[in-house]
């Protein structure tokens, strides 16, 4: 007996030192099913909420941009109450009753006719140096053909499409009539491979503008889908000796003109007068200046400025679909160059963009960036203009510019909002025939900078951060807004139809940076989305 306590008392001893070990695996095995269950379900939940982002924000399968589905009375609606009209819920394939849109156009004939025709197909291009890339192209180049015309001809252009997918052309910064504003989905269908359309327009506005497609922006005119229309006008102002057109964009990450990587070689003979009209056709704003002779900066978004002052050296700063032609006249020896710098550079290219004249470019007389770059709000000389800071308007919108990680038509990711809102979603502004509109623009977020355009119209700058222009007026079609920026601009609504306000940073536009600014009562029979393939951002 006393044998058997003494074993058994051994035997409750060791069962409890043996069990320590079995309970700890066991509550080890109960954590990780309880941390692996968690982070199941935090999967599942992130997962689920990513596929809802993600499905909930693709644009539906047709979208109908008319505003005759839905209008009515609009003289007490406000900007919000706008952006609920006519949304997806409405917009159907069907497009009401109204203004049809194909009504919206330039007149069959003129005394004065300019026709083209602009191909689009494939290409390999080479720019120099060894580098070349494939392309989307216009006739086989990229740029494709500048098009010079006369003031108040009209242009007929036919575009063939002998590329794989759909494509358009929109004429930026021309007031052209509403079905002639080539964006995918309102206006028109994409051209469709094998196909043809044709626009119509009158050159009203004399000036330096340029073509691109407007169906997918951001890759077609990336990939080269863009060119320069020089508008001619009847009375000369002042004469040019020489005068060019120079498109900037990016190849294979390094900016060229014209296609070159390398300087562009313009001749010019000492006294002459030279104008250099560039368009910077990419998503992101440059720096450039002249050095060899002061420069005038003669016109923005092709409308002259009144009264330009010289300038040396100065930076400018040209911005996604913006403008500027330059004008100086050759010095007696030596030539003059174009230089440029990407935003953010620290110093200009060694390399020289440009090279008028004759004559070796010494690059240690590369000027600096440091000093106060070209300000429009302040240049040139005071002129009576029709819009002024002290005009009745007849409606004030503002719109601000942001920024936020979440998702765009399908995609996760960055996210460039108007209001707060991305398209289609976005607010629309609704105008009506002689109205006189104001849009008050702020850049309040750290969300990078944005050149809003306008489709079909010109504005009027009124202020810059708050402070009217003090100089000459300007008027432009395309505004780079800083980071903490504002501008105030208005227009006269004087050509009816739906248009399109974005930002000109295409990727931004691509994804979610696009509003509309609509007439009462036009109907469209075409669609944006996924069943009719149009998406013109």
């Amino acid at each position: 007996m006393k044998k058997q306590r003494e074993t058994e008392q051994q035997e409750s001893v060791i069962a409890p030192q043996e069990g320590k070990p079995v309970a700890k695996k066991r509550a080890r095995k109960k954590m990780v099913r309880r941390i692996l269950l968690g982070a199941l379900c935090f999967l599942l939940v992130a997962g689920g909420g990513i596929g809802w982002g993600m499905w909930s924000s693709r644009y539906p399968d047709r979208i109908n941009m008319g505003t005759a589905c839905n209008m009515g009375d609009m003289k007490d609606m406000n900007m919000s109450d706008m952006g609920s009209m006519c949304q997806t819920g409405n917009r159907s394939a069907s497009s009401g009753s109204g203004t049809p849109i194909d009504t919206l156009q330039a007149p069959q004939t003129a005394a004065h006719i300019d026709t083209f025709t602009l191909t689009a197909q494939p290409a390999h291009l080479s720019f120099g140096s060894g580098n070349a890339s494939d392309a989307w192209t216009f006739n086989g180049t990229s740029p494709g053909p500048t098009l010079h015309v006369r003031q108040g001809d009209l242009v007929i252009v036919h575009l063939v499409n002998h590329l794989s997918f759909g494509v358009t052309i929109h004429w930026h910064g021309i007031t052209v009539p509403n079905i002639a504003d080539g964006v995918a989905g309102v206006t028109q269908d994409a051209v469709k491979p094998g196909q043809t359309y044709t626009y119509r327009f009158l050159a009203k506005d004399a000036g330096t503008y340029w073509y691109h497609s407007h169906q997918e922006s951001f890759e077609q005119t990336g990939h080269g889908l863009y060119g320069m229309v020089i508008v001619d006008p009847v009375m000369l102002t002042v004469h040019d000796d020489v005068d060019t057109a120079l498109a900037l964009h990016i190849w294979n990450s390094i900016p060229t003109l014209n296609g070159a990587m390398g300087a562009v070689h313009v001749s010019a003979q000492p006294g002459q007068w030279v104008r250099l009209r560039l368009v910077n056709t990419d998503n992101y704003p440059y720096h450039l200046t002249l050095v060899g002779t002061p420069f005038l900066v003669a016109a923005l978004d092709g409308h002259d400025l009144n009264g330009p002052t010289p300038l040396t050296a100065v930076p400018l700063s040209i911005d996604g679909g913006q403008r500027y032609d330059l004008r100086f006249r050759m010095p007696e020896s030596g030539p003059v160059a174009l230089l440029i710098a990407k935003d953010g550079d620290q110093e200009y290219a060694k390399t020289p963009a440009v090279l008028v004249g004759q004559g070796q470019f010494v690059s240690s007389a590369l000027p600096s960036l440091s000093q106060n770059e070209f300000n429009l709000a302040t240049y040139g000389q005071p002129r009576t203009d029709p819009i002024t800071l002290q005009s009745h308007f007849d409606a004030t919108y503002s719109i601000s510019l942001g920024f936020t990680i979440g998702f765009s038509n399908g995609r996760p990711g960055p996210v460039f909002t108007l209001n707060g809102k991305t398209f289609p979603d976005s607010p629309e502004i609704v105008v009506k025939p002689g109205q006189l509109i104001r849009l008050h623009f702020e850049n309040n977020a750290d969300s990078g900078i944005h050149p809003m355009h306008l489709h079909g119209h010109t504005f009027t700058v009124l202020t810059k951060n708050g402070r009217a222009l003090t100089d000459s007026p300007v008027h432009l079609d395309t505004i780079s807004i800083r980071p903490h920026e504002s501008y105030d601009v208005a227009f006269y609504a004087d050509n009816p139809g739906l248009w399109m306000l974005h930002c000109h940073n295409l990727y931004h536009a691509n994804h979610g940076m696009d509003m509309m600014i609509v007439y009462p009562n036009i109907s469209t029979p075409y669609t944006i989305g996924n069943a009719s393939g149009n998406f013109p951002d």
